[in-house]
């Protein structure tokens, strides 16, 4: 098991808004459009948001497990991917994703000229079983505006250097071990770690930077809000909204 810092959240008396959202035969994008307006947000502007994706295939089970080492009860995560959010002005038919993929597409350019990053459309979502969508509050622009650097920095940070350790652990070539014993974040999650960051938001309190993964996102936003109420300038708290369509039955008797 990986150590981390333990949260006060039991004894907080700050109320978090985080809530299951059952889906309503609905695809992901659907969802995620009424995730999205469940918040309610005064100022859009004010709010970037972050999506945490759990599929049930081999390779992001595989992901899934890799995070146990990061939970108390050595469960497999619900989370196999994340990516950040670009939603303007509430309109969905133009909404982004923007993440850093093990497996790069084809159709996109010579992946270290954009530092891994792929951005794809939300009606290209995959149909993920498990769902979650973070709101943030940091100025979405200036996410934008560190994501841009982000992509044409590889001399500063390479991403693909990432990529590489995870994509050998999911196949299972050679001796390849879990990256998160070696130090090594999962690479999306790396790089909205290093967007926030710079934008003096930690998305993982309690954790080492470099084991950024979508788990440590997931655990910042249910037991570090009484972290963030003492730490926010803005007087904002994240907020969350989930569904949780594929568990697991483990037996131990």
């Amino acid at each position: 098991m990986i150590k981390q810092t333990l949260s006060t959240f039991s004894v907080s008396r700050v109320k978090s808004d985080i809530q299951k959202l059952e889906r309503d035969k609905e695809n992901n994008a659907q969802w995620l459009k009424r995730a999205y307006e469940s918040f309610a947000l005064d100022d859009a502007n004010n709010w970037s948001f972050v999506v945490l994706a759990g599929d049930k295939d081999i390779a992001s089970f595989r992901i899934r497990v890799a995070q146990s080492h990061l939970r108390g009860d050595m469960l497999p995560s619900f989370w196999s991917d994340c990516a950040l959010l670009k939603v303007v002005k509430g309109n969905f038919s133009t909404a982004k994703f923007y993440n850093l993929p093990l497996f790069q597409p084809a159709f996109e350019s010579y992946a270290p000229a954009r530092n891994g990053l792929v951005e794809l459309s939300i009606n290209k979502l995959p149909d993920y079983p498990n769902l979650a969508l973070l709101a943030i509050p940091v100025e979405q622009n200036k996410i934008l505006n560190s994501l841009s650097e982000y992509k044409i920095s590889r001399v500063s940070y390479d991403a693909v250097e990432n990529i590489l350790p995870w994509l050998a652990f999911v196949w299972g070539a050679g001796n390849a071990a879990n990256p998160l014993i070696q130090q090594i974040g999962f690479p999306s999650a790396m790089m909205l770690n290093q967007l926030f960051s710079v934008n003096n938001f930690d998305l993982a309190p309690g954790v080492n930077a470099n084991l950024s993964t979508p788990e440590t996102f997931w655990s910042g936003v249910k037991y570090w809000q009484d972290y963030y109420s003492k730490t926010q300038q803005n007087g904002l708290l994240p907020k969350a909204r989930y569904v949780i369509d594929h568990m697991y039955d483990i037996d131990e008797h």
